[in-house]
């Protein structure tokens, strides 16, 4: 998994990129190992002239497997920031997962309902 970080308005400290690292890292259960190669492309961004409190934004980009999924989240923390944005990606990922393999299910009963039915 190749992660690549961009700050905007703000200079990336390594406290944040590790913590990035490791949430990110999370998102690897969903990766299969034939999809070795995934990007993901984090932007952390400090939002001017807001008029609330939450001024940190998170933008990822999640390359998997041709599908690309895009979270943002914007937070009064960049870690809260990234929190939001790796969780709004993880069910995302999961979501997409789930219904690719209820289709695959679905169709596999209706052959095998079809074949019951020349057995006879």
């Amino acid at each position: 998994m190749e992660i690549h970080f961009k700050g905007t308005n703000y200079e990336l400290p390594s406290s944040v990129s590790r913590h990035a690292q490791r949430k990110i890292g999370t998102l690897k259960k969903y990766v299969r190992k034939s999809e070795e190669v995934v990007q993901v492309y984090v932007e952390l961004a400090k939002e001017e002239a807001h008029a609330s409190d939450r001024i940190w934004r998170a933008e990822i980009n999640f390359d998997l497997d041709g599908s690309l999924f895009r979270a943002v989240a914007i937070e009064d923390t960049i870690e809260k920031a990234i929190d939001e944005s790796v969780n709004e990606l993880a069910r995302a990922v999961k979501t997409t997962q789930e219904k690719k393999r209820d289709l695959t299910r679905r169709g596999g009963a209706t052959i095998k309902s079809l074949l019951r039915g020349f057995s006879s």
